[in-house]
């Protein structure tokens, strides 16, 4: 698993050229905003959108969010000269299919780091994997920057239309192509980013009970990053991704009797029909501190909002 952990259980990915989601975007207690570039904006509004980025990313960080922003596959040196600017914590290349893309995005973030006075490595590169050919370059994608430190894909709308199949069916059409991608991350050791499949035959991005069943479903599949289109489904994500009180407990329980079997000598032992071992010891650690990092980050994004209004009031 990844040894650079970041708390990315909710965000929310939105048009930067739309005020309303913008101007709000902090009061939404997402771990990360998206800006986009890509699909949410028209082919003429392009140019204007990247010179909205400097300033967004001042009002979406003010409630302790970080900020992304999506670019645009064909528009790569024009919109990161637009956005690489203190406070970005991400750049989202959509579609990458070779290596070599990622290495250009690396030399000029370098640069554009250099020139306005950003730590060198601070902007990620989320590496999107959204076609065919994608999926089959996923570990030169994956290995070709360590800018790339979480990575996923292979589902959603531009998948669906590059394989030629239904986007919203009762099956998961997606499970090779995910199941690709994720064991490259994990090869690499970087944080993988997909989830189980849990069916939406209707589309819905809004579903706060369907966020909550697919985020606690990935993260006891070992995920642990979310995101979405819909403010309904943040509050669900974040709890859906953080261990549970009962959780934390048990975890406890099971490094106390493990600390007991290593002064007995015994390598494992069954306790109320559960198997206490090594592995399950580290499983707990494992809980543990994932627990510990979600919640610093909701105190983090606590005490942000809480300034944010104490200015304002």
């Amino acid at each position: 698993m990844a040894d650079h952990i970041a708390v990315h259980r909710s965000g929310l990915t939105m048009p930067v050229v739309t005020p309303r989601f913008i101007d709000n975007a902090w009061r939404r207690g997402c771990d990360f905003i998206n800006m986009d570039l890509e699909d949410s904006v028209p082919q003429h509004t392009k140019g204007y959108a990247r010179t909205l980025i400097k300033d967004a990313i001042t009002n979406v960080t003010k409630g302790g969010a970080e900020a992304f922003t999506r670019i645009n596959h064909d528009l790569v040196l024009a919109d990161l000269e637009g956005i690489i600017w203190p406070g970005l914590a991400k750049v989202n290349y959509p579609k990458a299919e070779y290596g070599e893309e990622i290495q250009l995005l690396d030399r000029i973030i370098s640069r554009l780091e250099q020139e306005r006075g950003i730590r060198p490595g601070t902007v990620e590169i989320g590496a999107d994997i959204e076609t065919s050919v994608g999926v089959a370059n996923a570990y030169d994608i994956a290995a070709a920057s360590p800018r790339v430190r979480e990575f996923g894909g292979a589902g959603g709308y531009d998948m669906s239309r590059d394989l030629g199949v239904e986007m919203f069916v009762g099956f998961d059409q997606f499970v090779y192509g995910k199941g690709e991608v994720e064991l490259a991350a994990l090869a690499l050791g970087l944080e993988p980013h997909t989830a189980p499949f849990t069916a939406n035959t209707t589309g819905s991005v809004g579903d706060p009970d369907r966020a909550f069943r697919e985020a606690e479903a990935a993260r006891k599949c070992g995920f642990r990053v979310g995101g979405g289109l819909h403010p309904n489904v943040v509050e669900p994500q974040t709890r859906g991704f953080t261990p549970t009180q009962e959780e934390v407990d048990e975890a406890h329980q099971v490094l106390e009797q493990y600390r007991q079997l290593e002064v007995s000598g015994e390598t494992w032992a069954e306790t109320d029909g559960n198997i206490i071992d090594r592995y399950e010891a580290a499983r707990a650690r494992k809980l543990l501190a994932w627990s510990k990092l979600c919640a610093a980050r909701d105190q983090e994004k606590a005490e942000a909002f809480a300034r944010v209004e104490a200015a304002e009031a």
